[in-house]
């Protein structure tokens, strides 16, 4: 268990201390010559919990940063991940540090401050946004969006996907409830990259040992990863798809079946979710293309980001 952070110098180097079986304190440091993500935790004040995901908890917290004049404190998300075993959290410290160089300047994706441990948890610290498509879906009557909206919505998505692409970097879990609203009502990717940042981190949890994103926007190869994978490109299409679906019917994929029951589907009996059958001929052609069982058969992010474009 993580006893004490203390963060080192120069901010290039970072260190944490872990509490051994034999109640050995343990110093660990990590360095780069990369901008360091690490966040001292003591510059975070956590206010109250907005979220629970498939990975942790989400945060709303205050985020205090001292400039050489004035004080700055922003407001931001916390994503606090399900533990980790101690002797794999250095593994993801490195993977988010150049997850974190990676993603500096990418165009629609919700804004990284860092990371930083907690109670023992590692955090992930984003911008707060106010909104996402999900919660506006669940204002509206039967949940769905009109098809310019989802159109907008599609290409701003799948461009946002498409620059991490560019990055080496995949999303693994395309859901409305990741597509944030910013302050001029574009749409973000958002809580991106965890599972990017666990993938081959064993996990104590059982139930998320065999498999790697939120069951009802999974592809097949996200089931058991070391068995069905590889993960890919395209695995992001299949969630994209999903994703599409639920902003045009209002009904999420696989909704009321269990976990067992959507993996039964999806990767025993190969099924895919119902596509609506008044959609113009290339969008219907392309939704049913994201949902191919193998993965080289489905549509990467440029051939979605041109079927979309054709019908804004």
């Amino acid at each position: 268990m993580a006893k004490q952070i203390v963060p080192a110098q120069p901010a290039a180097s970072y260190e944490y201390e872990l509490l051994e079986d034999d109640d050995q304190l343990r110093t660990v440091v990590v360095s780069s010559s990369q901008i360091s993500p690490w966040i001292q935790p003591a510059k975070l004040k956590l206010r109250h919990r907005i979220g629970r995901g498939a990975f942790g908890d989400v945060w709303l917290a205050t985020h205090h940063q001292s400039m050489e004049d004035y004080d700055e404190f922003h407001e931001v998300a916390v994503k606090m991940l399900h533990p980790i075993k101690e002797d794999h959290i250095r593994d993801v410290l490195h993977k988010f540090e150049d997850f974190f160089s990676k993603c500096q300047g990418v165009g629609g994706v919700c804004w990284l401050h860092g990371i930083s441990i907690i109670n023992g948890k590692l955090c992930i610290i984003m911008k707060f946004y106010e909104g996402s498509v999900g919660d506006k879906m669940a204002r509206l009557k039967g949940g769905k969006l009109l098809l310019p909206d989802v159109l907008r919505y599609g290409i701003d998505l799948a461009q946002g996907t498409l620059e991490l692409h560019s990055k080496g970097i995949l999303v693994l879990n395309l859901k409305p409830s990741n597509v944030l609203f910013n302050e001029n009502d574009q749409v973000m990717l958002g809580d991106f990259g965890i599972p990017y940042l666990l993938l081959g981190i064993p996990l104590p949890r059982s139930d998320m040992a065999h498999r790697l994103g939120t069951p009802n926007y999974m592809a097949p190869e996200q089931w058991q990863p070391e068995i069905r994978g590889p993960i890919s490109f395209e695995t992001d299409s299949w969630g994209f798809g999903c994703s599409i679906l639920e902003m045009l019917t209002g009904v999420q994929p696989w909704r009321g079946k269990s976990v067992d029951e959507i993996y039964h589907s999806v990767v025993r009996k190969q099924e895919k979710p119902l596509i609506p059958c008044d959609l113009p001929p290339l969008l219907e052609k392309l939704l049913t293309g994201c949902f191919e069982y193998d993965f080289r058969s489905r549509p990467l992010m440029t051939d979605i980001l041109h079927v979309f474009k054709r019908y804004l």
